[in-house]
């Protein structure tokens, strides 16, 4: 388990350091959810080409979404437009991203100062992480946190959950955050 949190840490700080990256030069992607995760590709901030790159949009405690189950090809979809229209790409990450197209949780300036979360292990299928959730922050910093330091009881049937984020959550931080 603890591998498995390590190598998602690094999953999920991979990509907030190419979302932070970026925010220097441009506007956070005004995406929700796995979109947001997602536009990493639309953007071509990720080379699609090498297999091994997407490998990143995967936990590897979950295990509903893999990229063999995908396969590679499935990532030429994702665009800016198929983006836009809402296209289902839910399948094609593991990870839970802002509400970035959602004004009240838009990251602003004031917002990048108090370092907000902007991707976590999403609540779509088992937990993928029993004690916990893997967040990411607007800083490109990346960490494990177990329930209570969310300050939130850990879902009853890590096999079932119910939802914990966006509108379903219970505690604010994971508000911003959805896996739609």
């Amino acid at each position: 388990e603890k591998a498995k949190q390590t190598e998602s840490i690094n999953n999920v700080r991979n990509m907030a350091i190419i979302f932070s990256e970026r925010s220097i030069k441009r506007h956070w992607p005004r995406y929700d959810g796995k979109n947001f995760v997602l536009s990493l590709v639309a953007l071509k901030l990720v080379d699609i080409r090498n297999r091994d790159n997407l490998a990143i949009f995967f936990s590897p405690g979950d295990e509903v979404y893999t990229l063999d189950m995908v396969g590679a090809e499935r990532f030429g979809d994702v665009t800016k437009q198929a983006l836009q229209s809402g296209q289902d790409f839910h399948e094609l990450t593991s990870y839970a991203g802002r509400r970035n197209g959602d004004r009240d949780y838009l990251i602003t300036s004031d917002r990048m100062k108090m370092v907000v979360p902007i991707i976590c292990d999403d609540d779509d299928g088992a937990l993928h992480h029993p004690d916990g959730l893997v967040m990411g922050f607007t800083d490109g910093s990346a960490k494990f946190l177990e329930w209570e330091d969310l300050e939130m009881e850990a879902p009853v049937d890590a096999n079932n959950p119910e939802p914990f984020l966006g509108d379903d959550a219970t505690v604010e931080r994971l508000m911003a955050l959805s896996s739609e």
